[in-house]
């Protein structure tokens, strides 16, 4: 398991767990208690997680902060459309926090950012393993 963790120019945190390892679990429900997600949505979570969500994002608007976690995918088109739709549920939360409309160039960049930040690292663990 991999933890990235990222800033969006001071307005937003963003920290992304990749392949979940489950014996480290407790890791990752300390980040998301730490971050004032309470103990009935941790559990929520991870209960969809084990049941095969391939991934889930976790917002809190009023800490501006999104916890992004990633179970194992089987093939890179599958890893490429968890990244995309997982940043969109990003740049929800973001625009919604700042009352921002999601139309036009800044929401546009904004998901370009947070997709090329999250492909950052799923390029360096997973493109020999897909290609």
């Amino acid at each position: 398991m991999i933890r990235q963790a990222f800033d969006v120019d001071g307005y937003w945190r963003v920290i992304v767990f990749y392949d979940m390892d489950y014996a480290l679990l407790y890791g990752v429900v300390k980040v998301l208690a730490d971050e004032g997600f309470p103990s009935w949505y941790v559990r929520q979570v991870f209960f969809n997680m084990y049941l095969g969500a391939k991934a889930v994002t976790c917002s809190n608007t009023e800490r501006k902060v999104s916890i992004v976690i990633f179970n194992e995918h089987d093939t890179m088109e599958d890893y490429i459309n968890s990244i995309v739709h997982e940043a969109e549920h990003v740049k929800q939360a973001m625009l919604k926090a700042y009352y921002v409309n999601d139309e036009g160039e800044p929401p546009a960049y904004t998901m370009g950012y947070l997709v090329s930040r999250m492909w950052g690292v799923f390029r360096q663990f997973v493109c020999d393993a897909c290609e």
